[in-house]
């Protein structure tokens, strides 16, 4: 269990360490995961990045989750050691901070990464049976995968497959023109964020489409957007309309993942499909390879 970003409560780690341990799991916490520098990272940079390349280039770790976000991920990306992940490629699991993280591996490294629980919020609070089964079935390489979503989850109608990819919108937009800026045309585009004001996420995503990014999508997920737009429900309505309602594409929204916990475990760079029809999310491929012994 890994810290790259902001600093941790020992009482909520060791809870939701105790609660992986108790389903077999043999889990280690990184020195730094209580440290703190700065007020705000969980080490030095250097600390961090060493916990994080250690991880990476050990071979006797199968899967790396995370502490929480909070901010410290960017700081550290460039000094990433991305031909460790390409060589032993193994699921790497958070959101928030840890979508830079993500949108790293996937543009340097080429390799699928998770959108996934995190010990602080998601093991501490517990995750619910349908996606604590959903999330090891994932990381067990089970396939086909699908996920029934609502009739309240459909915002715009339609079917739609391509490739998946996203995270936090903050760091998306915040990762525009860096090297690891990871966007894939004709993909699948899912979002969450917190406590983020209507006239920010409008800022946000008018950076996106003044990039171009937006052009070409196939269909858009979007989580449950926390302290989001308080008290202005009306203008994400509206903005949700602006940006994707007359684009034909099927559109989601108030999906199972974001800084509320319990999150679905979403893969970045795998094929999926979104159908309206049948309100389903399906993932056609393993989303892991199984290793063998």
């Amino acid at each position: 269990m890994l810290s790259p970003s902001s600093p941790s409560s020992p009482e909520r780690i060791e809870v939701a360490a105790d609660s992986l341990r108790a389903r077999g799991f043999d889990v280690r916490v990184a020195a730094n995961t209580f440290s703190r520098h700065r007020g705000y990272l969980a080490g030095s940079d250097e600390e961090r990045i060493e916990s994080l390349n250690q991880a990476l280039r050990d071979e006797s770790i199968d899967a790396i989750f995370f502490a929480r976000g909070g901010y410290g991920a960017t700081r550290i990306l460039d000094r990433v050691d991305y031909e460790a992940i390409v060589r032993d490629p193994k699921p790497i699991v958070g959101y928030s901070d840890i979508s830079a993280i993500h949108q790293a591996v996937a543009a340097l490294a080429g390799v699928a990464s998770f959108h996934g629980p995190m010990l602080n919020t998601d093991f501490f609070e517990s995750l619910s049976p349908e996606v604590d089964r959903w999330t090891w079935n994932a990381l067990g390489g089970e396939a086909p995968l699908r996920w029934q979503f609502e009739d309240g989850n459909v915002f715009a109608d339609g079917s739609a497959e391509g490739t998946l990819f996203g995270g936090c919108l903050s760091l998306s937009a915040a990762l525009l023109g860096t090297p690891f800026d990871y966007w894939v045309d004709d993909g699948i585009w899912f979002w969450e964020d917190i406590a983020e004001p209507a006239y920010r996420i409008d800022r946000m995503l008018t950076t996106l489409r003044l990039s171009g990014r937006l052009t070409s999508l196939r269909g858009v997920i979007i989580g449950k957007l926390r302290e989001c737009g308080v008290g202005e429900q009306d203008e994400l309505q509206s903005l949700f309309s602006e940006f994707f309602g007359s684009r034909g594409i099927p559109v989601l929204r108030d999906m199972p993942f974001g800084h509320f916990g319990n999150n679905l475990l979403l893969p970045i760079g795998r094929p999926v499909a979104v159908d309206t029809l049948s309100r389903t999310l399906t993932f056609p491929e393993p989303l892991v390879e199984r290793k063998n012994g």
